[in-house]
């Protein structure tokens, strides 16, 4: 029984790894693929390789017209829209108002200006001679009103070092009075000298004082006479600036002269252009004589001869029409030299004619101006009125001396020294007053000097802020659109920024005008690799050529693309003809046309390691359990390629499959699974 038990044990075991062997033979390939890298492959096969490179781009306008307003102005109206032809003159807005924003706040800016400077000339008490020198533009620069300050700083310096001295006798006078004042004296009056010293005092500081109104009244007349005459030199040298002299032109004749020669430029720039739209209109007419004598010789071959005519009558049409347009060309860039030197020596003539109105109000104004200078002997009588009143002081202090001398001859040598003492004193006294009203006098005259001329700079920088806004004012007025705003140019509108209602922005720009016989371009960004395929010149062409009629291409530039500064180029292509316009979307091709290759392989099948370039084919083998599919490399050379595909050479029959992509990394001799 137990060998019974046992042999049926072993003989399940057997059975049961029978079984498990079985289903792992069966399921072997199922398990396996599981594990296996998956890959994607297509056929090798022959067929053409597009080297061309193809891109798509936007019309822009080569050379466009931007209109830019300097105003700030309301649009009323838009007559025009995107797209219309404009001749040069025609209106593009029609503006709200008369005058733009800028200017308005210009003139408010002015007439606040104005009395401010009016209010400051009230209280800085400056007189006119004064106010016409600051305008007239005589002024003491920084370093003279420094000197002037260092020699008055000098002069009082000198004074007080004189008064500290007179002070320290004076302080030693009193005390040796003080020790040798004698006793018991008897007492004199001295009232009715004392009263005649001080009667004598004031009468001699009544005549200085008229002295020093008549030395300020010449000095004053001299300061006017200075005014007047720089006041008509400024005027008579913006004078000879405006209308010239004999050895030079003024700016009005320069001005006359440039805008004769504009006026003459711009009619002959007129002529011009007429001219060359006649043999536009020559031309298109002898090019429609070639095209309908073609089509004439087509269907009758004995016309040849008249296509031949027609031929040469359109090539001469339009060999005529290019020098027409080289001559106005010549005519147009003759007209805007002319017209930008019409304009600066237009700003010359206004900036001198300012300068001339400003001369001659200065000069108007010093003339105006008046006052009596007191003659010489005015002044001499007046110092001869002082030295008079002078000798009476001095007279009375030696009478007052005298009598106090005379009053004292009886007290002993003692007492006549203190009388010495007490005059000194009293003389020191009279002296040291005297330094100080000099030093008071001069302190003051100093701070006046300084208030004044810092007076004249305050005033004299408002002046020039007036002068300033006054020509910010011309200027403006210059320039000003008016009621509306004209097309400088001839061309098609591209864009219109601003509608009816809304406000134009000083310096934006209002509009961008194509300007008739400019051209077009486009461009689009490439790779560095397309780039190397392609060279300027290569044949370019329009996708649905058919649709744009007459448009011609041309590759013109390779740049780099600054978008992608890392690989990237940008083509740059001109185009041409009647049907183009800006905004359009075009795709172009460019480069060498489409060649047939026995090998052609997906791009994605290419690689490359340091032995050169390969592919990844699937060769596949049988096994008992299905087939087995390994990778096998295969050593290519690129013959061309585009951006699908390439063309290459290698040991292949044209049949197999090649492997574009994979679920894993995989090499050579390495086992995969095919992709459902």
């Amino acid at each position: 029984m137990n060998s019974l038990k046992k042999r049926e044990i072993i003989k399940n075991i057997a059975i049961v790894f029978l079984v498990i062997m079985l289903i792992l033979t069966f399921f072997s390939n199922t398990i396996m693929n599981r594990t296996l890298p998956e890959v994607s492959t297509q056929s090798v096969t022959s067929g053409p390789v597009t080297t061309q490179v193809r891109g798509e781009g936007t019309v822009e306008a080569e050379d466009p017209y931007n209109l830019v307003i300097d105003e700030t102005r309301r649009v009323k109206s838009v007559p025009v829209r995107v797209g219309d032809h404009v001749d040069e003159g025609q209106v593009i807005y029609y503006l709200a108002g008369e005058t733009s924003e800028e200017l308005t706040t210009a003139k408010n800016e002015l007439e606040g200006l104005k009395s401010e400077y009016e209010l400051t000339i009230l209280e800085s008490g400056l007189t006119q001679a004064e106010v016409a020198s600051v305008e007239a533009g005589v002024k003491n620069n920084t370093g003279t009103i420094l000197s002037t300050l260092e020699a008055k700083d000098n002069e009082i310096n000198s004074l007080k070092s004189q008064l500290d001295e007179k002070e320290k006798k004076h302080s030693e006078l009193e005390h040796q009075i003080s020790i040798s004042e004698p006793s018991g004296s008897t007492s004199v009056d001295y009232s009715a000298e004392e009263k005649a010293v001080e009667n004598a005092q004031t009468a001699l500081d009544s005549a200085k004082s008229v002295l020093n109104s008549l030395n300020d009244a010449k000095n004053q007349a001299i300061q006017i006479a200075q005014a007047k005459t720089d006041a008509l030199n400024n005027y008579n040298t913006a004078k000879d600036n405006f209308y010239g002299t004999d050895s030079k032109k003024g700016v009005k004749t320069l001005f006359d002269e440039a805008e004769a020669d504009y006026e003459t430029k711009k009619a002959d720039y007129a002529n011009k252009y007429n001219d060359h739209q006649s043999k536009v209109t020559d031309y298109n007419n002898a090019k429609a004589a070639y095209y309908s004598a073609k089509q004439a010789y087509e269907a009758d071959p004995s016309k040849e001869q008249d296509m031949k005519d027609a031929e040469a009558a359109m090539n001469n049409a339009e060999t005529a029409m290019n020098s027409a347009k080289d001559a106005m060309d010549n005519a147009l860039k003759a007209k805007d030299d002319a017209e930008n030197n019409y304009n600066t020596c237009k700003k010359n003539k206004e900036d001198a004619q300012a300068a001339l109105d400003t001369a001659k109000n200065a000069m108007d104004e010093a003339n105006a101006l008046s006052t009596s200078a007191p003659t010489d002997e005015q002044i001499a009588n007046a110092q001869a009125d002082v030295n008079a009143k002078q000798a009476a002081l001095n007279q009375a202090n030696t009478n007052l001396t005298n009598k106090k001398n005379s009053a004292s001859s009886s007290q002993n040598q003692s007492n006549q020294n203190y009388q010495n003492l007490k005059k000194q004193e009293y003389d020191m006294s009279v002296s040291i007053s005297d330094l100080k009203s000099k030093i008071e006098k001069l302190e003051g005259d100093r701070t006046n000097y300084l208030a004044n001329e810092k007076t004249k700079m305050s005033l004299e920088s408002k002046y020039q802020e007036i002068l300033k806004k006054e020509k910010q004012i011309k200027d403006l007025e210059a320039k000003a659109l008016g009621g509306e705003i004209k097309s400088p140019v001839t061309g098609e509108i591209t864009s219109l920024a601003y509608s009816g209602g809304e406000k134009i922005e000083a310096g934006s720009t209002a509009a961008v005008i194509q300007i008739d016989g400019k051209g077009y371009k486009l461009s689009f960004p490439v790779n560095a690799k397309q780039a190397k395929a392609v060279k300027v010149g290569d044949p370019v062409s329009v996708e649905n050529s058919w649709y744009y009629g007459d448009l011609n291409a041309n590759l013109v530039a390779i740049q780099p693309d600054k978008n992608n500064s890392r690989d990237g180029k940008l083509l740059v292509f001109s185009l041409s003809g009647e049907s183009v316009s800006a905004g359009q979307s075009l795709t172009l091709s460019v480069g060498e046309k489409s060649s047939n290759y026995d090998l052609i392989v997906p791009n994605a099948a290419i690689h490359e390691d340091n032995s050169g370039k390969f592919i990844l084919i699937v060769d596949s083998k049988s096994t008992p359990f299905g087939s087995r599919y390994i990778a096998k490399r295969v050593d290519v050379t690129v013959l061309a390629e585009d951006d699908k595909v390439t063309a290459i050479d290698a040991e292949l029959f044209g049949y197999e499959y090649v492997i574009t992509n994979s679920s894993k990394y995989i090499e050579n001799k390495d086992q995969v699974k095919l992709a459902d």
